[in-house]
């Protein structure tokens, strides 16, 4: 009876598996059907490993964070509002947890990741070549030339963000921060195959897919996402000395960029404007630093940035900044000091903690490559964080969750395996 019961469970956490994977095929296309694929995941999760996802968020500090945001809503000036967004963040700490405990139940763990690394590359393949086409089309021959073609209203009706792609995406910088973390994964999966001479002649077309992605983030026109890939190519090629050969690809690379930024300029705008309009986001910063010292303990309450600054104060386009540009200065502002604070150590804690396991208890080779990816997409997603705000969009929201829960899983798992190994 034992041996059935073991065959079943495996069966179970195959499909728990298969339902992540389902869902982030579709995340991109059809977000809706996403979300609700991953909440049956966290559904049977929760039926399943409530102990342990309890244990995991409460030890941690994730549930002292929940407290605090609950707090801070109570005490909003518009708690409506502030409800509203505390939806981007606590329900996030539980699939974090999920996602993280999950992978130590899975039978092969690191093979999941290469099969949802794999899925997320190939799925993006579609956006970015979309993204390549909308960046043509939006330069402004071509909207001279196609802006009254009947074929192509639905995209010149949309919102105009100038000579910038957005894709499947609402916004440009949702477009470059979803590819930031899908380069990141590309990046571990190009070390992963062009490293087994078996598997090289398939690895030329994920390196063609992950240099896509980067393709992705130039016609988002986003500077911020462009100097992330930049910084994944440097320090994944540079830090990792078996894959030193990412490091000169990735120098050419930068070089094909700079040259069509010098050429075509950043997003329709030449490098001087480019930069020139980065002491916009100077002045936001400074504002919500402004900010911070009227209520230093519990906020304003999450999505108040919007509602106090004074629009004749700070003129921008359409008079309207939705947040801070800055997830920090966004949460000391909106949610107070401490949550500001308390999340920085938490999910550092957690990057820190999984980070050192990898390094005492080292992968396979392959699973290294894998795992490097994974950081590097997550930290590509944070330093996103500090010069805009895109998890409003639920589809980066999920990766960089997924990310983070991914890192803690494998890190335990690693861990669990060398105590089993040296008991």
């Amino acid at each position: 009876m034992e041996p059935t019961r073991v065959n079943k469970l495996r069966v179970r956490w195959l499909t728990l598996e298969q339902l992540i994977l389902a869902s982030l095929v579709t995340l991109p296309y059809v977000i809706y059907a996403a979300i609700l694929t991953l909440a049956s995941f966290l559904v049977v999760s929760l039926r399943r490993w409530y102990g342990e996802i309890w244990r995991l968020l409460y030890t941690q500090g994730w549930v002292w964070l929940a407290l605090g945001f609950g707090i801070g809503v109570m005490r909003s000036m518009a708690p409506g509002e502030s409800a509203l967004q505390v939806l981007n963040f606590v329900p996030f700490f539980v699939f974090y947890a999920a996602i993280a405990i999950a992978i130590t139940k899975f039978k092969h763990p690191l093979k999941t990741l290469h099969r949802w690394s794999l899925a997320l590359l190939v799925t993006a393949i579609p956006i970015n070549l979309a993204a390549l086409a909308e960046f043509y089309l939006r330069a402004p021959d071509s909207f001279a030339r196609w802006a009254n073609h009947p074929w192509l209203q639905w995209l010149y009706l949309q919102t105009n963000y100038g000579h910038r792609a957005s894709a499947v995406f609402g916004h440009p910088n949702a477009l470059a921060n979803y590819m930031v973390i899908v380069f990141g994964l590309g990046l571990g999966l190009c070390a992963y195959y062009l490293n087994h001479p078996e598997l090289r002649h398939k690895g030329l077309w994920i390196c063609a897919a992950t240099a896509l992605a980067l393709v992705g983030i130039y016609c988002s026109g986003s500077r911020n996402g462009l100097l992330i890939a930049s910084l994944q190519l440097l320090l994944f090629g540079g830090l990792l000395r078996p894959y030193r050969y990412i490091f000169w690809a990735g120098l050419g690379a930068m070089a094909l960029v700079a040259a069509s930024s010098l050429v075509w300029g950043i997003g329709g705008r030449t490098l001087g404007e480019a930069f020139a309009t980065v002491s916009l986001r100077f002045s936001v910063w400074h504002l919500a630093l402004e900010m911070i010292p009227r209520h230093p303990w519990f906020g304003s309450g999450l999505g108040t940035f919007k509602q106090l600054y004074d629009p004749a104060d700070f003129p921008v386009a359409g008079d309207f900044l939705p947040h801070a540009h800055n997830l920090w200065l966004m949460l000391a502002a909106e949610a107070g000091v401490p949550v500001a604070l308390g999340f920085t150590v938490v999910a550092g804690g957690v990057v820190g903690r999984s980070t050192y396991a990898l390094l005492r208890y080292p992968l396979p080779s392959y699973g290294t490559a894998l795992m490097a990816g994974c950081l590097t997409g997550f930290g590509g997603t944070v330093a996103f964080a500090l010069f805009d705000l895109a998890f409003y969009d639920a589809r980066v929201n999920i990766l960089g969750w997924l990310m983070l829960g991914i890192i803690q899983g494998i890190g335990c798992w690693a861990a669990s395996l060398a105590s089993k190994a040296n008991p």
